[in-house]
């Protein structure tokens, strides 16, 4: 996938965050009452095993993550995902891919800024390394290799210790040998929901 169109995507994709927050923010304070999340998310992934023709296919998945607040506003952020095909280009073909990332995560709003069922949007980066296995890893089977996945979320609190990830979008680097530029671009969407605890 050409990484410009998805640098547009999540460009796309942090501005209606933006915007739709914006929307619903109220000056009733929500206070900052969670300390951390456990969260439970689905993922589809958007890849491709070389540079040049796209041969593009897609894995699906989920991941859990577990995040820490420092300050009020950002927080300490560990993931493991894993995304599989049992067809890739063709039938048969088969890729697993398995993430261990870590990172920061930043609140967009203020907490002061929030009301208690205002959609609250994040940014985050995460790095980290993976392994790749199956027919369509090639020469890159078997092997460990860098990763950073670079986007943000979109949750929706429901109720105390509650919420739901709308969506989870991240430009996904990773650094398999290829046996061209040992370089993959990929789309990550998710959803999912988060368990939260409180500050108190």
């Amino acid at each position: 996938m050409k990484m410009k169109s998805i640098a547009l995507a999540l460009a796309l994709f942090a501005g209606a965050a933006t915007g739709a927050v914006g929307q619903q923010t109220s000056t009733q304070a929500f206070p900052d009452s969670y300390r951390g999340d456990i969260a439970l998310t689905y993922h589809w992934l958007r890849t491709n095993t070389q540079p040049a023709d796209c041969g593009c296919f897609d894995l699906n998945g989920g991941g859990i993550s577990g995040s820490v607040k420092f300050r009020p506003r950002w927080s300490a952020v560990g993931e493991i995902s894993t995304e599989y095909t049992g067809s890739g280009p063709y039938p048969g073909q088969t890729l697993r891919l398995e993430s261990f990332l870590a990172g920061a995560r930043y609140q967009l709003l203020k907490p002061e800024q929030r009301h208690p069922h205002a959609l609250q949007p994040f940014a985050q980066v995460l790095v980290g390394g993976g392994h790749a296995s199956g027919l369509l890893a090639g020469a890159g089977a078997g092997t460990n290799a860098f990763i950073a996945r670079v986007g943000g979320g979109l949750d929706l609190p429901i109720r105390s210790g509650f919420a739901i990830r709308l969506l989870q979008a991240a430009y996904d680097v990773t650094t398999f040998a290829n046996g061209v530029n040992d370089h993959q671009n990929n789309l990550l969407l998710g959803a999912g929901v988060a368990f939260r605890w409180d500050r108190r």
